[in-house]
């Protein structure tokens, strides 16, 4: 309906006039996605029953059985929500986390307390799953193609280490190995933290940066799963 009326305004209008009209379009179709973007959002949660699976820091991707979940109106998002607060989601209300290449963006000081809050949402038992870029793994990679990053022209691995800057929520912040994360995690009162396998993915059909492996054929993610108390 737009374009016709764009295309009417050329054969009876001003270039003046055109410009104030396309300007009016303009306006009508930005409300419109608007209204659409708030009718999708409006009550996304209730699509989903308690106790809910949460992919957190979706992006765009979209997991099947998952209420995904994201800072940004992005295409897979089904509840926009700051992932360090979920406000939308009650206390024991959740029986399994997963954020995949989303706990790096955060920094030192906010790991700890984003991780407190996971374990208030999981149900006794819940499981929550991390995938994170793996430092051990990545100085082992980048020694042993140490030539390649000293080649012109070849970035110094900086997207991966440093995030790829698309956003503002798109900046690493700080790392992980297993070590330190099972510890963290530890520290927040989870159990059975423990490293879980690259492939197959716990979700069959799936592919993320959990698996990720290129450019040099070795995985480079840290993915590890934890436990909140039975009691």
């Amino acid at each position: 309906m737009l374009t016709m009326l764009r295309h009417v305004a050329r054969k009876v209008t001003t270039q003046n006039q055109r410009i104030k009209f396309y300007t009016f379009l303009d306006a009508v179709k930005n409300r419109q996605l608007k209204v659409e973007v708030h009718k999708r959002f409006k009550g996304g949660l209730k699509e989903f029953e308690v106790p809910y699976r949460l992919h957190l820091g979706c992006g765009n991707i979209k997991l099947d059985g998952f209420c995904n979940v994201d800072a940004l109106e992005t295409i897979a998002a089904d509840v926009i929500d700051d992932i360090r607060v979920l406000n939308k989601f009650p206390n024991q209300s959740v029986k399994e986390i997963y954020a995949c290449h989303v706990l790096e963006h955060f920094s030192h000081e906010e790991v700890q307390p984003l991780l407190k809050r996971w374990l208030e949402i999981l149900e006794p038992g819940g499981i929550l799953r991390i995938s994170v870029p793996d430092i051990d793994r990545i100085v082992r990679i980048y020694h042993k193609n140490f030539e390649h990053f000293h080649t012109k022209g070849h970035a110094p691995w900086i997207g991966l280490i440093y995030g790829g800057q698309s956003t503002p929520y798109d900046f690493h912040k700080t790392g992980f190995n297993a070590c330190w994360l099972s510890y963290q995690l530890e520290l927040c009162g989870y159990e059975q933290c423990q490293e879980y396998p690259h492939e197959p993915h716990f979700i069959p059909g799936t592919e993320d940066a959990s698996m990720a492996h290129a450019p040099f054929g070795e995985y480079f993610s840290l993915n590890m799963m934890a436990r909140r108390p039975q009691q």
